[in-house]
């Protein structure tokens, strides 16, 4: 009522200085007023009503824009000079699952992890320095102390009406983004990898295949020198278990398409855990009983799932792996957990341990290629191959750890309802054939030829090596030859181009390639056939396997 007072007082003093009185005015002034009073009095009235439209406008404007802030996809949050937050929107509050009122006066790196915190002080730093944009992006953390992916973009903001310096900070979840980057960076490195793998492997298995095959040819001379073929035997073992760790790398890096399921069998998980578990009890008994510790395998939450097409070995080894893991993290005993269960589509499996556990930036490494915390015994390939076996099942494994309190593996295969199976016969026993052939034996190693030629030469055949292609397509084009026996990768003219000139000849011999490549190309097509191939390194016996199988008149 004040203000209405304040009007009517000075309307009266204004009305005092109107030089004609009222009272000397005609009948006619008297009606003109009036009618100017009418017509003043419709014209505030007016007036009024666009004033209480704008008002309406204006709050109608105000809970529009207060709606746009709380609600947009993205979190807005207001911040002091001394980094307290001044306001911010309910969208950040829901993306860290807190009230916002709980939000306010507190350091916004306290909803960040250690190591984003300095990254969040620098940026802002940055933008108070500055006055420009400035990104970076952060790890935040919420209620549950779960975390998530977070791309901050800091704009300072001056001093104006009495407001002091801030910095308006707008947060996005990139959290689907950096899981995208994450996979793409996987999937070219295992691209890459798989291109320098390949090429090491070929070279790999060429010198495991003179290592293999001159001590399995010297290991067949020596029958009474016990001693002899024990270090033969060493050298074999040895030979071979290079051979393995050539394949557990070639296995990483293939993709799930390349290895196909054809070969995949319907098994019951829960046999294999079980296998994994009596394979490996050799182990823990033998460590428990050494060191007067206890090892308690749980197996109560196993529960009954549906068969699920898989490799057997592999499964198999991706379980003896996670155990053998999970024993070398509980040196002093502890507990290892097994359970299963299932949905529509997938069966779940989880092994959990008691042991140390693992920091962060170990987890996080675990599945890499080389990495490993057990050196010098361990390759760091086991949780790299497993990674990749699961990933050839179509199914997810991770790790959950903390360190101290134990490792969780969560892996997750899908049952595959409609696959079909391969369905391979069992093999008979193959006895060496007794027929003796002309071999041409072709490889640009002298020693792989050398041994090649004294385990054919030995077996009654009758051999002939060379050492380039150009030789072999010569000679067999001058000699009828039963079989010949060819390198794929060498020098000026290659296994492929020998293939194809023998398949032009009027009399074609059997043929089989010997390569190092885990790969090959399309071996089928016009003028390239094969009989078969033998992958380096390979034992004596499977040659002569081959060779048995060669439909080979007498």
């Amino acid at each position: 009522m004040k203000k209405t007072d304040d009007f009517r007082d000075k309307a009266e003093e204004i009305l005092k200085s109107v030089k004609a009185p009222i009272e000397k005015l005609t009948d006619a002034d008297v009606r003109n007023l009036a009618h100017e009073l009418q017509v003043h009095q419709i014209e505030l009235e007016m007036q009024n009503d666009e004033l209480r439209k704008s008002q309406q406008t204006l709050e109608d404007s105000r809970d529009k824009y207060s709606r746009l802030y709380d609600f947009a996809p993205v979190g807005y949050v207001t911040v002091g000079e001394g980094k307290l937050i001044l306001e911010a929107n309910l969208r950040l509050a829901s993306m860290l699952d807190m009230e916002r009122g709980f939000l306010i006066k507190k350091l916004l790196s306290k909803f960040m992890t250690r190591e984003s915190a300095d990254k969040y002080y620098l940026c802002s730093k940055a933008a108070f320095e500055t006055g420009e944009h400035v990104t970076c992006e952060v790890e935040m953390v919420k209620k549950d102390d779960t975390t998530f992916y977070a791309q901050l973009e800091c704009a300072f903001v001056p001093e104006e009406d009495g407001n002091p310096e801030r910095c308006r900070i707008t947060i996005s979840d990139i959290t689907e983004r950096k899981e995208m980057e994450e996979t793409l960076f996987q999937s070219e490195k295992l691209k890459s990898l798989g291109v320098i793998t390949a090429g090491v492997a070929h070279e790999f298995n060429n010198i495991l295949a003179v290592i293999l095959g001159t001590a399995e040819l010297l290991d067949s001379g020596f029958e009474d020198d016990q001693e002899l073929k024990k270090g033969l035997n060493d050298i074999i073992v040895a030979g071979e278990n290079g051979a393995g760790i050539v394949k557990d790398m070639l296995s990483y890096v293939k993709s799930q398409e390349e290895a196909g399921i054809s070969n995949y069998t319907p098994f019951d998980i829960r046999c294999l855990l079980e296998e994994a578990i009596n394979f490996t009890s050799h182990r823990w008994e033998s460590m428990a009983q050494a060191k007067g510790v206890d090892y308690q395998i749980y197996r109560e939450d196993m529960r009954e799932i549906p068969e699920v097409l898989c490799s057997h070995a592999e499964l198999l080894g991706v379980f003896i792996n996670i155990i053998n893991n999970a024993l070398d993290a509980m040196p002093d005993g502890g507990r290892l957990s097994f359970s299963t269960s299932s949905n529509d589509d997938t069966i779940f499996i989880s092994i959990s341990d008691t042991g140390n556990g693992m920091p962060e930036d170990v987890r996080r490494k675990i599945f890499d290629p080389f990495f490993t915390t057990r050196r010098p015994l361990g390759t760091g390939l086991g949780m790299s191959v497993s990674y990749g076996v699961i990933m050839r099942h179509g199914g997810k494994i991770e790790a959950e750890s903390e360190e101290g309190n134990g490792t969780t593996f969560n892996l997750s295969i899908p049952i595959r309802k409609g696959a079909v199976q391969k369905v391979v016969p069992p093999e008979h026993e193959r006895r060496v054939t007794g027929k003796k052939l002309h071999i041409l034996v072709v490889d640009d190693n002298k020693d792989i030829c050398d041994i090649v030629d004294g385990v054919l030469t030995r077996g009654g055949h009758a051999v002939t090596s060379v050492d380039n292609g150009a030789e072999a397509i010569e000679l067999a084009g001058e000699k009828d030859f039963d079989l010949i026996l060819c390198d794929l990768l060498m020098p000026n003219v290659q296994g492929y181009d020998v293939v194809k000139a023998l398949n032009k000849l009027d009399k074609i011999p059997k043929i089989g390639l010997m390569t190092g490549w885990a790969d090959l190309k399309p071996i089928d097509e016009e003028g390239t056939k094969v009989d078969f191939i033998l992958k380096k390194p390979f034992k004596h016996a499977e040659l002569a396997k081959h060779i048995d199988e060669l439909d080979i008149p007498a």
